[in-house]
């Protein structure tokens, strides 16, 4: 795999990508169905009251502020990475970001008060807010602190996030629909906790620093043997097991279980390009080798447009849901990765 290929790959992305970005991401727009949403409200109600459950069981929801983030993510390192016009793209969708905040944080669909604050969210748009310069701030401290009442003994943070967190257990069943409704959910817990200690690492301590070790220690535990993290609301184990690793590799001493994981995602690639793409992503975060097979995968199949396919990514247990925005900027994402991993490796060689 040449050089030049991925720069084409990459640039046909942003080209795409900057489409997206003129029309406000319409393909990165999760809308949550009619009946979908009536029934939650209808289910809410029969855990908790709800004021005004009519209003909200024809509420249209509509969700882009977790995949704004994820793409934004990718346009920062594509201007770190040279692509300077990317930056103005990421510091218009941080302004966005902003503007979405629904009360104390945000939701996946903002606005849609049956639905609680979520943790996962809250990670995804904090690590944006950390790059551009604007998480040191009252509002940043408020919505962690939510977060943090939301732990449960063993530090683990809930996935939602409640006022009162004593109503964590009925939150939970409506949501977790008797599947995932423990409110641990290892993908989200790495997430969340490797945003807090970036945080820690460029502004300083939040309400949830204290919580980062008994969640390193709970993420760590549920390492599956063979090597991967299940996930609880994706699709597969591609993305959570990337979460932890960043994670991990993030702090020191967790050496073992970064191999074992890679050794794994090594062992088992996945078909399509939005998993191969959180595998190699996993793979550079582990300091392991990305496969030439892995980079050929995904330059050949994007499509002419820049765009890639919307494979399945999010399980809300009913539908899954995918977009082609999203894979894109995590293709993009990883080949940025490699592409700086190889250019590292030079400059040592040389030095050498």
């Amino acid at each position: 795999m040449t050089p030049s290929t991925i720069d084409a790959t990459v640039e046909r992305a942003l080209e795409y990508l900057a489409g997206q970005h003129k029309l406000s991401y319409p393909d990165a727009t999760h809308i949550m169905g009619s009946y979908s949403t009536a029934q939650f409200t209808k289910l809410h109600q029969q855990h908790q009251p709800l004021p005004q459950a009519g209003k909200f069981a024809e509420f249209r929801c509509v969700g882009a502020v977790y995949h704004v983030a994820t793409i934004t993510e990718a346009l920062l390192d594509a201007a770190e990475a040279g692509y300077k016009e990317c930056r103005r793209f990421a510091d218009e969708n941080t302004a966005w970001l902003l503007s979405q905040r629904d009360g104390v944080s945000w939701r996946y669909f903002p606005g849609f008060e049956p639905l609680p604050h979520d943790a996962d969210t809250l990670a995804q748009v904090l690590r944006i807010l950390i790059r551009t310069g604007h998480a040191d701030n009252a509002n940043v401290r408020a919505a962690t602190a939510l977060a943090a009442r939301n732990a449960w003994d063993d530090g683990v943070v809930n996935t939602w996030l409640l006022d009162a967190p004593g109503e964590r257990d009925a939150a939970n069943q409506v949501w977790g629909r008797g599947r995932n409704d423990t409110g641990r959910d290892p993908e989200v817990v790495a997430n969340l906790a490797h945003a807090t200690h970036l945080y820690e690492q460029h502004i300083g301590p939040l309400p949830l620093s204290p919580l980062v070790g008994p969640a390193t220690r709970w993420l760590i535990d549920q390492q599956q043997p063979m090597g991967f993290w299940r996930a609880s609301w994706y699709v597969g184990t591609s993305y959570s097991t990337y979460v932890a690793v960043r994670h991990l590799a993030a702090l020191d001493g967790h050496q073992e279980e970064i191999a074992r994981a890679a050794r794994f995602l090594a062992q088992a690639p996945a078909p399509d390009p939005l998993n191969r793409a959180l595998a190699m992503l996993a793979l550079t975060a582990a300091g392991a080798a990305v496969s030439s097979d892995d980079c050929h995968l995904l330059t050949g199949s994007q499509f002419p447009d820049g765009s890639w396919e919307a494979v399945p990514w999010l399980d809300n247990h009913a539908r899954v849901w995918g977009s082609r925005a999203v894979t894109t900027a995590l293709c993009l994402k990883a080949l940025l990765a490699v592409r700086r991993d190889t250019a590292s490796a030079n400059r040592d060689s040389r030095m050498s």
